[in-house]
């Protein structure tokens, strides 16, 4: 029927209004009405106004296509639906624009792909190449960028460096010229000391982060730092490669510049303004004391009638009276937490007490240590206050800095004891050593084992064999055949070749 479309609305015919039937197929949906014929679900469905309402009884119900997916248990009742991963694929990249814009995959025909081409479409590959050549050329760009602004970061860098050792001269020492190698190389220095010098296996977490953190920062504003940290890496760069003359000239030059400030600022008092630089340099020195990449046992101090060839051990307690000049300040160290780790809540190894209890009994009788002996009258008692509780320590890196303070707090009467070659306190030294041996640090173990071996080849001759006996211990970490073993060893194998001539 058709109707007049401008025709006046009193003209226009009544349109027929539509009726609710709810038995017609029109009110239910056929789903609803099979399960209505097959009496599976209660209807709660009702007609408002024109409309018909209708419920379903389970939303949830999982779907024909997820049962089929799921597997289904005993009861008949499905499972979890299966995951089934996509395949993998490769993606189109450099596909064509109408495929992209269409966003299907392009087989990447050129000049046509096969899509295009049943379409009777042309293919366009230009925008494409235009969107490569531009990522290309940013990518380029990036890479210019970075490599301009990483070269300016170096740059800058050794220039800083260079500054703040050039600046040692306002102090009244004239570094002289610096060598070819830092003048060049000094970030290069500064980076393989961050990155080798300071990740040791033997440091502990909280002495990694000052010498990678705080005492970088403060060596930028003191040169005799500076000058001690370069000097510590051209000796681990030169000890980790071939012998390069470039880094032993650098070495030198760096240690004798580092001493001659050093000593310098020590004659200033100590406060809280210059404690941490003093310290920190003072523990470069005591690494490099020990730095020897191939060190001869006859070349030791024991074999040696020169009190100075003793330095390397000595200079060790340069920290303790920093420490002590820095009392009043040292909780604001930057060393505090490390210096804590020397020792444990119970104060194990500051123990002060007189007498023989903890001490190691054969070593106390071989010192003449009795239940009233005190530090004050037996030079013998505070290093072996020091070792005993240290024998049996493993040798871990939370433990090496135990390990470490006992060289630094010898005192005078017992270094004056090692000048004179004491065997005593020849063989206390020699048995801490034997538990350093088992540090296999680049910076200390060749110092450790040829001292070791040295102070073993020395006490062997003793008539004492109370001190033989003990001495085995350190002959073994340090692998040295002593001589009586030697001997009973040639014994033992004369019997055998002679018992065995017998028998034939």
């Amino acid at each position: 029927m058709e109707y007049p479309r401008n025709a006046p609305a009193s003209r226009l015919p009544a349109l027929p209004v539509a009726q609710a039937d709810t038995s017609s197929a029109l009110a239910f949906p056929r789903q609803a009405l099979q399960d209505a014929r097959d009496g599976s679900m209660t209807s709660t469905n009702r007609v408002v106004k024109n409309q018909i309402v209708f419920r379903i009884k389970d939303s949830r119900k999982p779907t024909t296509r997820t049962r089929r997916l799921g597997t289904q248990d005993q009861s008949g009742t499905p499972a979890e639906p299966v995951f089934r991963p996509r395949r993998s694929h490769r993606k189109s990249r450099t596909g064509c624009g109408n495929c992209k814009k269409r966003r299907v995959k392009c087989d990447e025909t050129k000049p046509h792909c096969q899509r295009c081409e049943a379409y009777g479409v042309s293919c366009d590959y230009t925008a494409v190449d235009n969107q490569l050549t531009l990522a290309t050329a940013c990518a380029s760009n990036s890479r210019q960028i970075d490599a301009s602004a990483f070269s300016m970061s170096v740059t800058d860098l050794g220039n800083r460096i260079l500054e703040v050792l050039r600046s040692g001269s306002l102090s009244g020492v004239d570094p002289g010229p610096l060598p070819s190698f830092t003048a060049k190389n000094a970030p290069l220095a500064l980076n393989h000391f961050v990155q080798t010098v300071g990740l040791i296996a033997s440091m502990t977490d909280s002495s990694r982060k000052v010498v990678r953190g705080d005492m970088m920062r403060l060596a930028f504003r003191t040169p005799h730092l500076m000058h001690a940290i370069l000097g510590v890496a051209c000796t681990s760069m030169y000890q980790m490669s071939i012998h390069d003359k470039s880094h032993k000239v650098a070495e030198a030059y760096h240690w004798e510049v580092a001493i001659r400030l050093y000593k310098k600022e020590i004659q200033n008092p100590v406060g809280a303004h210059n404690m941490d630089a003093l310290m920190s340099t003072c523990m470069m020195m005591g690494v490099l004391s020990f730095c020897e990449k191939e060190y001869n046992p006859l070349d030791s101090w024991v074999f040696s009638s020169r009190p100075t060839d003793l330095n390397w051990l000595l200079v060790q307690g340069g920290l303790r009276y920093l420490i002590q000049s820095a009392v009043p300040w040292i909780r604001q160290s930057i060393w505090w937490d490390f210096f804590m780790e020397s020792d444990d809540e119970n104060k194990t190894f500051d123990d002060h007490r007189p007498g023989r209890v903890g001490l190691d009994p054969q070593l106390a009788d071989l010192c003449d240590i009795g239940e009233t002996t005190t530090e004050d009258d037996n030079p013998y008692h505070w290093p072996l206050r020091m070792l005993s509780p240290l024998l049996n320590l493993p040798m871990i890196r939370e433990h090496f800095s135990k390990f470490c303070t006992f060289m630094g707090r010898l005192l005078p009467p017992y270094t004056n004891l090692l000048h004179r070659k004491e065997p005593r306190a020849c063989l206390i030294l020699a048995i801490w050593m034997a538990k350093m041996c088992e540090q296999k640090e680049w910076w200390i173990y060749p110092r450790m084992h040829a001292e070791c071996t040295a102070l073993c080849m020395f006490l062997e001759h003793s008539d004492d064999p109370r001190i033989l006996k003990l001495l085995e211990y350190p002959a073994s970490a340090c692998g040295y055949v002593l001589k009586h073993q030697r001997e009973d060893e040639l014994l033992e194998s004369s019997l055998q070749l002679l018992e065995q001539t017998l028998m034939e």
